[in-house]
């Protein structure tokens, strides 16, 4: 079992008030489990930056006219593709959720070349990673960054980053 006692005792709620927030309704009730995957699944996805050939140069040409974007922790959104000349925009249909700054978007890419979905972060993008677009949140613009990975790494089988019920 991971051991979380790094964590201070009064940082406890606010963990579990992210845990829960990314939990989604099944069948049976929420599943907390998929809360957690919410919350490492995107750290593992920036530690795979690390990873050589995985981080994109440039956007795939293969990509959908819309995407999920998902807030990290949070709730996902329906995302409009375009291009500008040789940058890739991404145009996220909501506002972030209260209380947060994002900085920067992943697209993920799957080893097939398909778009997955796009990863909204706070803080600064992964140092050297090229910028191959933009995320337009409203009036804010932020950098994005892509990745090619598998899926299966970052993320749990029951619990989608990506759902395409979001597009429906």
């Amino acid at each position: 079992m991971m051991s979380l006692g790094w964590v201070s005792p009064r940082l406890w709620p606010m963990l579990l008030v992210l845990v829960l927030a990314g939990c989604e309704r099944q069948a049976g009730g929420a599943n907390p489990l998929c809360g957690v995957a919410r919350l490492a699944g995107p750290t593992k996805l920036l530690s795979e930056f690390e990873v050589p050939n995985q981080t994109l140069s440039e956007p795939s040409r293969q990509l959908p006219e819309r995407l999920v974007a998902r807030f990290v922790a949070g709730p996902t959104a329906p995302a409009i593709v375009g291009r500008t000349d040789s940058m890739l925009v991404i145009g996220v249909e909501a506002p972030p959720p209260p209380g947060t700054h994002p900085g920067f978007g992943v697209l993920v890419v799957d080893p097939q070349d398909r778009a997955k979905g796009v990863l909204i972060y706070e803080g600064d993008p992964v140092e050297g990673a090229p910028h191959i677009g933009q995320v337009s949140l409203g009036s804010t613009t932020l950098p994005l960054i892509g990745i090619q990975v598998d899926p299966g790494k970052i993320e749990d089988p029951n619990c989608h980053f990506f759902p395409d019920s979001v597009l429906q």
